[in-house]
């Protein structure tokens, strides 16, 4: 069990430099994976890096950090976010209700079929925006600070480097 744990903290380490090191101003990196984060909270499973990817483009934020912010959401979990995002806008979308046990879906006809298809798709939209908003905006301020950080430790390393082959050379 130690073991799994000393692998989630490396890799949490490994993409945290990933994100510090871009380089880039804190505020298009911090945007950036910000949109990714909102974006990987709407339900288009195939599409959420290029909608994190345009909203960069279109925002100014890193498209880089936007295309590895969608990866919150990734196979692994997608069979638990969606759910949980479906309950969710589904609270805000009254006498909604696309469930629909297996054996009734097979004889569904195709109409009827994307009818409820597209509720669905709206409800679980709507659930990605309400939870995909405040966890972007906390991304943002967490991640600025961070590079913010990140980039002051490094230039004070630098300075010091600097400072010692004054003192030494």
């Amino acid at each position: 069990m130690e073991r799994i744990w000393v692998k989630i903290a490396r890799s949490s380490r490994y993409n945290y430099l990933r994100i510090v090191r871009i380089k880039a101003p804190a505020e298009s990196i911090a945007l950036g994976l910000a949109l990714g984060v909102f974006s990987g909270a709407l339900p288009f499973l195939s599409l959420q890096m290029v909608i994190a990817v345009f909203l960069a483009f279109i925002l100014r934020g890193n498209i880089i950090a936007a295309a590895l912010g969608t990866w919150w959401t990734n196979p692994f979990n997608w069979a638990i976010v969606f759910p949980l995002l479906y309950m969710l806008g589904k609270v805000f979308v009254p006498g909604a209700d696309a469930h629909l046990p297996m054996g009734e879906l097979i004889d569904l006809p195709f109409l009827d079929l994307l009818q409820r298809g597209w509720k669905w798709l709206l409800i679980t939209t709507l659930g990605g925006f309400i939870v995909g908003t405040p966890l972007a905006i906390v991304t943002y301020f967490a991640t600025r600070r961070a590079v913010l950080i990140y980039h002051d430790r490094r230039a004070q390393r630098r300075l010091e480097r600097q400072r010692r082959r004054i003192n030494n050379g």
